[in-house]
């Protein structure tokens, strides 16, 4: 069966943000094979979605004369096109364009100018291929399935400057009992192995996922999440959880997580954030 190769190295957030693309593409393009190469565990969570058939470790060196544009190894083959988010890889693209029929694009990761990085990922394919983009890139995407009535929150993120003190998240997590949510849990990860020691939560629900695929599971039957701009945030909106997240530093215009109830909130300051936190939780149930 003929294929298409898609291509993202980066992280798990950044990563979420282009499956709006890679969609659109898959729903022109009905008899292909998607063959990502990236991040295991992001790969096998994009195959969970059906987003992509199958994949090929980014760090294997199989693919060491894929990225130098010397040779395509047969784990690849000959694939029918193929969009590559990479900073710099047009050395890839001359390489795959000698074998192709469709087009090879390569999309810088960002884009240049202030808008949602979903509706740029989603337009630079619209570049190259036939595709349609959605009004509401969520709806492509399943509901929540609110299996346990349980909160989640993680105080982390991928950069210190986008997270709130400690103090704040534990002060919300006393909060959401008072709305009804008897049980909240906090979610830590590699990030916070440094930043967050077991006497800060004593007493306290922490679980510390193994792996993407256990993170998701947990987020996917959560009453409520809130975090911060993430990539447990984007997890946690495109599986349909009630979600809201913080923007201390970074623009909800450009970075904002995507699912079917979402709730952005920026503030500067914690006093602030926790009033508009308690404020929607009125109505976010």
């Amino acid at each position: 069966m003929k294929t298409f190769l898609i291509c993202h190295r980066g992280a798990l957030g950044d990563f979420i943000l282009t499956w709006p693309a890679i969609l659109c593409l898959r729903k022109i393009l009905p008899d292909y094979l998607f063959k990502g190469i990236g991040r295991p565990e992001y790969m096998r969570l994009s195959i969970n979605f059906g987003l992509l058939n199958s994949f090929i470790d980014m760090n294997s060196s199989k693919l060491l004369d894929l990225f130098n544009g010397k040779a395509i190894p047969p784990e690849i083959g000959h694939p029918g096109g193929a969009v590559l988010w990479l900073s710099s890889g047009q050395n890839v693209v001359n390489l795959l364009k000698k074998y192709t029929s469709l087009p090879v694009v390569l999309i810088a990761p960002f884009p240049a100018k202030r808008m949602h990085v979903a509706l740029y990922h989603c337009q630079s394919m619209q570049s190259h291929f036939p595709v349609n983009i959605p009004d509401n890139f969520s709806d492509d995407f399943p509901p929540g399935t609110k299996k346990g009535n349980y909160a989640l929150i993680h105080p982390g993120s991928g950069s210190p400057v986008k997270n709130y003190s400690l103090q704040f998240y534990l002060a919300l997590a006393d909060e959401l009992q008072r709305f009804g949510y008897q049980k909240t849990g906090f979610i830590a990860g590699p990030a916070e192995k440094t930043t967050i020691m077991p006497e800060d939560f004593t007493n306290r629900w922490v679980e510390w996922p193994e792996n993407v695929e256990k993170l998701a599971n947990l987020l996917a039957d959560a009453s409520l999440y809130i975090g911060n701009d993430s990539g447990v945030s984007h997890l946690a909106g495109i599986l349909g959880v009630p979600t809201i997240v913080f923007y201390k530093t970074t623009d909800p215009e450009v970075w904002g997580v995507l699912g079917r109830k979402v709730a952005h909130i920026k503030a500067g300051n914690e006093k602030s954030a926790l009033n508009k936190v308690l404020k929607l939780l009125q109505t976010f149930k």
